[in-house]
């Protein structure tokens, strides 16, 4: 009931605000010891006044991963630091739009892996009360990684000596689980 509530307050909140959160372009690389997200987040304002926000970025935690060892938020267009910190939870950076404006914001991190599960958080993406219009992922992993299950089927792979690239391509997403890989090394 709880969850219920603080979501329903998140998109009451994002709704009053018409920030769009509306496509993301990743690429996620798994080593034996660390998961890494990096990529750009593009937001729209389709107001007729300028949206400034802080926003909330959710690290999955649990017994399975480690520490956030970096975190950076740079708006794309003038490649300004928008970072406002972060902790193993969570990072929070800053959006501004003005009126009519769309913008990408390009972040990254690193988190560490003790066990054998990998994920990014895209449950989320409900508490925005609409689908993305667009995303696109690439997930690179070394051979000597053996992939048991993926979250999501991949579109396609391309194979290099010593590693694999899976690539993800989906419009109209509204994603009903996180992006996890289950692995054994």
């Amino acid at each position: 009931m709880k969850n219920i509530f603080i979501t329903t307050i998140l998109v009451l909140v994002f709704s009053l605000s018409a920030l769009e959160f509306f496509r993301e372009d990743l690429d996620f690389v798994l080593s034996e010891a660390q998961f890494e997200v990096s990529g750009t987040y593009f937001f729209r304002n389709e107001t007729d006044r300028e949206i400034k926000r802080i926003l909330f970025y959710p690290f999955p935690a649990d017994s399975s991963y480690g520490e956030i060892t970096t975190f950076s938020a740079i708006c794309v267009i003038d490649s300004a630091d928008v970072s406002k910190g972060f902790s193993d939870k969570g990072a929070n950076f800053i959006v501004n739009l003005k009126p009519g404006e769309s913008k990408g914001y390009f972040l990254s991190y690193k988190q560490k892996i003790y066990g054998n599960k990998a994920e990014y958080i895209l449950t989320t993406t409900k508490a925005w009360g609409k689908p993305f219009e667009e995303v696109n992922y690439t997930l690179a992993i070394p051979k000597e990684i053996l992939l048991d299950s993926l979250s999501y089927f991949p579109d396609s792979l391309t194979t290099f000596d010593d590693s694999y690239k899976l690539f993800y391509h989906k419009t109209i997403f509204m994603p009903d689980r996180n992006f996890q890989i289950f692995f054994k090394q």
